[in-house]
């Protein structure tokens, strides 16, 4: 009887400790992936898009040569629909903010304040790539 109660209390505590460890892992993955995409901004969308292409199709140089072009075509093409309904975006963000600010505490409003911040950051930043873009175009 007591080795089946070892037994049983051993594989409860590695099942626990599995289970624990997929958790964490899961969270800092989630994490860097989520941290590293908003940090990088468009340009390095345009590059995973590229380089996922590159991978999964397996292209030759003269292949990707041909396509980069075509995929800044595409990637600007979003990006200036995405500002043409930005004002729409904001103002709908703006409802949800001031909705969102008075179930919380000042100290949860100003963290709320910050995190729009870096997204208004973000979005001058794809503002900024979108005007680069569209030169290196209107220039070729």
């Amino acid at each position: 009887m007591g080795s089946r109660r070892k037994l049983w209390a051993g594989l409860i505590i590695l099942f626990g400790a599995g289970a624990l460890t997929g958790m964490v892992a899961g969270y800092v993955y989630s994490h860097a992936e989520r941290t590293t995409r908003s940090e990088q901004g468009p340009a390095a969308h345009h590059e995973r898009i590229m380089k996922r292409l590159t991978q999964d199709l397996s292209l030759t140089a003269q292949q990707q040569t041909e396509i980069e072009p075509i995929v800044t075509r595409a990637h600007v093409a979003v990006l200036e629909l995405r500002f043409a309904h930005q004002a729409e975006v904001e103002q709908i963000l703006a409802k949800g903010m001031t909705e969102i600010k008075t179930k919380l505490s000042a100290s949860q409003q100003t963290g709320l304040d910050k995190m729009y911040k870096e997204l208004e950051q973000r979005w001058q930043a794809s503002r900024h790539y979108l005007a680069v873009q569209k030169q290196t175009l209107t220039s070729q």
